[in-house]
């Protein structure tokens, strides 16, 4: 159950974000909001970086990674925002948030089909009932509202969907300056670019107000995500954050003063189900670990039986260590060590 709770509260802050957002795009234009979010990020994790730790890996991007973090940061950090904000402005809170339940299908489908994560049947089903509890809210009068703004959030969906699995193959790196680079990188080039083209900032409170949002509902989120990809992978995570929309729903009700209705609680319903499908999942099989080397916080545990050769101290901790070989059976899930194929 521990494992699941980033990727939950990583879907509380950002769902929160959506009818906060909502109220700044009166005074900002979609592409500068979108840069001054996630610009506030980026701020916020490197005073983060900027504070001593003793429990934060230090182990540098390999070139392969950097390359991947350069997709993660276009698809996620640049594009993507940009399309929701640019839908949000066009239509209801409650059915933009909701909408972003297309993420998790995105993201399931693009993990199983493309990266070759392991799909249970739980999962798959937990991922739709996930998904039909927002396309409940977002239905009106037998279609979905304003097809256009619909269309660009269901973009930003997709390409959020290709920045989960991408960044699953990074996530035993330093999740924090994953996060921090994503978000600096992507502010200044969306701020840059909505200037250029005739944008006015705003107002100074209303600049750190994004700040301040954009510091939670995208940094802290960030980070929470990375670390639940660790333990959960692509697919189960991405549908955990399922409940991201759910949350902005209930946040507009609460801070926009939208109407509560019966569409929201039978999504809520249906959510509920959802998430239970997910914690139901079981799964094990006779598996083999194959030789490796990694970095990422870790106990002696059956996975990490290693000399440590100047390593020693207080569990857990981090250091370069070897992996496998190792064939075994014990319930597990697509995690960072069980990432095998199934034939």
């Amino acid at each position: 159950m521990m494992s699941v709770l980033p990727a939950i509260l990583a879907a509380v802050m950002f769902g929160l974000g959506a009818p906060l957002s909502k109220r700044l795009l009166g005074v900002a234009s979609p592409l500068l909001l979108a840069g001054l979010l996630y610009l506030g990020a980026g701020l916020f994790l490197s005073a983060v970086r900027a504070v001593p730790r003793t429990r934060r890996s230090s182990r540098a991007l390999e070139p392969r990674e950097r390359l991947i973090l350069v997709a993660v940061v276009l698809t996620g950090g640049i594009l993507a925002p940009p399309l929701l904000l640019w839908g949000l402005a066009r239509s209801p809170a409650t059915t933009a948030s909701l909408l972003l339940n297309l993420e998790v299908v995105f993201t399931v489908v693009l993990a199983g089909a493309i990266f070759r994560e392991h799909l249970g049947g739980r999962v798959i089903a937990g991922a739709l009932v996930l998904a039909t509890g927002g396309v409940v809210l977002g239905w009106s009068a037998g279609s979905l509202e304003l097809p256009i703004a619909s269309g660009a959030v269901a973009g930003a969906c997709l390409l959020w969907a290709i920045d989960n699995n991408l960044t699953r193959l990074i996530a035993d790196a330093d999740a924090v300056l994953v996060a921090q680079v994503k978000g600096l990188v992507a502010g200044v080039v969306n701020v840059a670019l909505a200037l250029f083209t005739g944008a006015a900032l705003p107002s100074s409170g209303s600049v750190a107000t994004s700040l301040v949002v954009g510091a939670v509902s995208y940094g802290s989120s960030l980070v929470l995500f990375i670390l639940a990809l660790r333990s959960l992978g692509a697919a189960r995570t991405g549908a955990y954050f399922a409940l991201a929309p759910f949350f902005g729903a209930l946040g507009s009700v609460v801070l926009l003063g939208e109407p509560l209705t019966a569409r929201l609680a039978l999504s809520a319903a249906l959510m509920g189900c959802g998430v239970w499908l997910l914690l139901q999942e079981r799964h094990s099989h006779w598996h083999r670990h194959e030789p490796g080397t990694h970095t990422h916080w870790h106990v002696h545990d059956e996975h990490h039986q290693h000399i440590h050769e100047g390593w020693e101290g207080p569990e857990p901790h981090t250091h370069p260590h070897p992996t496998g070989p190792l064939e075994h059976e014990h319930p597990h899930i697509h995690d960072l060590h069980h990432g095998h194929r199934h034939g």
